[in-house]
């Protein structure tokens, strides 16, 4: 039955292109090659950019402000959410790093995806940020997108268990879940608890984490069930709770497109109140070139935060 699930589940597209000189390859604890890439914000001559770095040039450098640690949805791999992610670096003024499962992109030939490989990669790209770029946990946002919010929430309650040996351990310093699910059965029927053979229990991971927890969501959703951000935002502990975007009428993959402009705003804010230390808010100007090259004509029917 297991295998039987994570057939279904796991859909890895066609690998997309994407130039080498951007690919750094991590190792895994199991045992995976995975490919990743490092995007940083940097500022020269009052003008802030976002430029992807190869892994020579990550050795001579250190990583200032906010790392973002971006785990993909679905059907996507790492060439095809590069633009958006370089776009998020510029707009949100945050280094990022993005990676691909075991069995997606250019790591297709390391295995079927499975629910540990997930947690494995994840944890391979979160060491890679903590002891090779020693960033301090604090400074790393986890953002995970559908599927991605299973290994997001797996690691955001594991550093909240790890001990402060020092100023720069502990939990990570954010969590944004974009159309999570609760686990990936009650996806299909309300289990009422998790069972035998479920993948990635998100719920039961959401009392564990310290981390402050941006939520995402489209109300007619119709992949994820809306309800599921709603249940997954009353388990978290109260000091978890940034208040969350919900978007009246959007469904499961275009939140971003429609609503760009306020979803970026949305984000900046949560990392100016929660995540950047106190007084160093971010100097960000949303250009309506950048912020509306895609924008389709339709709105939303209305857009609110609970």
């Amino acid at each position: 039955m297991g295998d039987t699930v994570s057939t279904l589940l796991f859909q890895p597209p066609t690998p997309t292109k994407l130039k080498e000189e951007k690919v750094i390859w991590l190792k895994t604890e199991r045992g995976s090659r995975i490919p990743a890439f490092f995007i940083e914000y940097s500022v020269e001559r009052g003008i802030g950019g976002a430029k992807s770095l190869t892994k020579d040039q990550l050795g001579r450098t250190k990583p200032k402000g906010i790392t973002m640690l971006y785990s993909h949805a679905n059907a996507e791999d790492l060439g095809s959410i590069y633009p958006w992610c370089k776009f998020l670096s510029k707009m949100l003024q945050v280094n990022l790093l993005a990676y691909d499962y075991t069995g997606y992109g250019m790591a297709f030939d390391q295995g079927p995806p499975t629910e540990d490989d997930c947690y494995a990669d994840i944890d391979a790209a979160y060491k890679f940020l903590r002891y090779n770029l020693r960033i301090p946990a604090h400074s790393i946002v986890l953002y995970g997108r559908s599927l991605g919010s299973g290994p997001s929430c797996y690691l955001a309650a594991g550093t909240a268990s790890k001990k402060r040996e020092d100023s720069k351990d502990g939990p990570v310093g954010g969590l944004v879940l974009h159309a999570p699910f609760l686990s990936v059965y009650r996806i299909v029927v309300d289990t009422g608890c998790t069972v035998y053979g479920d993948k990635f229990p998100n719920i039961d991971y959401a009392p564990m984490i310290q981390s402050p927890v941006l939520l995402i969501h489209g109300t007619h959703d119709q992949i994820v069930p809306f309800r599921h951000s709603e249940q997954f935002y009353e388990a978290l502990q109260p000091e978890s709770k940034a208040a969350p975007l919900f978007i009246e009428g959007m469904s499961h993959n275009n939140v971003h497109s429609v609503v760009r402009p306020l979803f970026v705003q949305r984000l900046g804010e949560y990392l100016d109140d929660h995540v950047r230390p106190k007084g160093k808010v971010s100097m960000r100007k949303l250009s309506s070139k950048d912020l509306n090259a895609t924008l389709p004509q339709s709105t939303p029917k209305a857009i609110y935060t609970a």
